[in-house]
Order: structure tokens, then sequence, then C-alpha cells
């Protein structure tokens, strides 16, 4: 009866030891198993308004000429720039006058750095006034098509000289290098050129290399 009594109590532990086994084996295998899922990163997407004044140097109709504006818009995470622009001859007079704006867009690298860079175009329309010897209204005349496409006017001068003015297409793709002054102010320093959708005439005299400089704010964090 005692030896019956013995392996009951003996069958019983190792049960019981098999049974407290089974959860250390089973946490063992568990912190043998590499943990594969990385911590997940969540960025803070910035959005915010940007406007710039601008003051461009270039020659128009083989004089030099400044022209001050400025653009701004909407900027998409410290990268794209939707908006709009405009710009206007400073030293015009009654016979040398010109205006121009229309679509900005911008795209933007390391805006957020000390030191970046963007690419921007504009694209639009303007009004000029330039003036011409009356031989040199020929050459519109021999074209009347492109001239009232153009909605040209003119007015006669002194001298047998006339001012006439026309609407033109522009076209205006420009690089910049973005220096950082403060997180929301940039010094903004490049250059571009001007194209021109006119006459023939106007095209040659009023498109051209330009240089500028523009002082840029950026709501929000830089």
């Amino acid at each position: 009866m005692t030896s019956r009594r013995t392996h009951a109590a003996a069958a019983v532990f190792w049960f019981m030891s098999l049974l407290a086994a089974r959860p250390s084996a089973a946490g063992q295998q568990t912190q043998s198993q590499p943990n594969t899922q990385g911590p997940m990163i969540v960025e803070r997407v910035e959005n915010g308004f940007s406007i710039a004044p601008d003051f461009k140097v270039t020659e128009v109709d083989k004089s030099p000429a400044r022209l001050a504006g400025g653009y701004g818009g909407w900027v998409f995470d410290h990268t794209l720039l939707i908006g709009g622009g405009g710009y206007w001859l400073t030293n015009q007079s009654s016979a040398f006058k010109m205006a121009y704006g229309g679509l900005v867009v911008e795209w933007l690298a390391r805006a957020d750095k000390p030191i970046g860079f963007s690419a921007r175009g504009l694209v639009g329309g303007g009004e000029a006034t330039l003036s011409s010897a009356a031989g040199d209204l020929v050459e519109f005349d021999g074209d009347r098509d492109e001239r009232s496409s153009g909605d040209m006017r003119e007015m006669r001068l002194r001298d047998g000289r006339f001012a006439f003015r026309q609407n033109f297409i522009v076209f205006e793709p420009q690089g910049d290098v973005l220096l950082k002054l403060t997180r929301q102010w940039h010094l903004n320093v490049g250059a571009g050129y001007r194209l021109i959708g006119c006459t023939r005439t106007l095209d040659r005299r009023l498109r051209g290399v330009s240089g500028s400089i523009a002082l840029q704010f950026t709501s929000g964090k830089g």
C-alpha cells in the first residue's frame, strides 16, 4: 500500500514538472525570435503661405532696365509653391513701358537648410509701350495678322517717331540660390530668361536675361 502511494506521488510530481517547464520553454522561444518590426516614425508636413518682394536687372529694347515686383503663393512641405507674381518697369517713360504677370510655380530643394535651391517659372501676359521710327513700323504692316492679334495701338511722337503699345505673352523660367537668414526669412539670388510671344519684332525687343534678388517670407517653422 505504501508502495502504491509512493508511485502515485511520483507520477503527480512528474506531471507537475512538465506543466511548469512548458511556459518556460515557450518564453525562451519567444525571446530567441528577433523583433522584425521597427518603430513607427511620424513626421509633420508643414504648409504655409509665402511672399517675396523681388527686384530684377535686365535689358529691354537694348536699354538697361529695372523691374520691381514680387511673387507669392502657398508652399507645400517646403517643396512646392503655387501662386502668382507680377513686375513692371521702374525706369519707364511715356514711350518706354512694360508690365507683366501671371501664374508662378516654384520647386524648392533644401529650403529648410542654410543654403537651398529653387527652380521657378512664371507664365502669363503683359503690355509694353516702345518707340520706333516711322520706317520701323513698315515691318508690322508687312504682317497685319500679327499686328491685329497683338492689339497694337500707335501714338505719334516728335521727330517723326511713333510709340506703339501692344499686349504680349510671357514665359520666364528662373533658378535661385536660397540663403536662410532666419526660420522664416530667405534671401534669394537668381537669374532667369524672359521669353515673349507676340510679333517677331517685339519678341526680339522685349526678351532677355535678367538677374534678381528677393527677400522671401514663409509662414510656419523653417
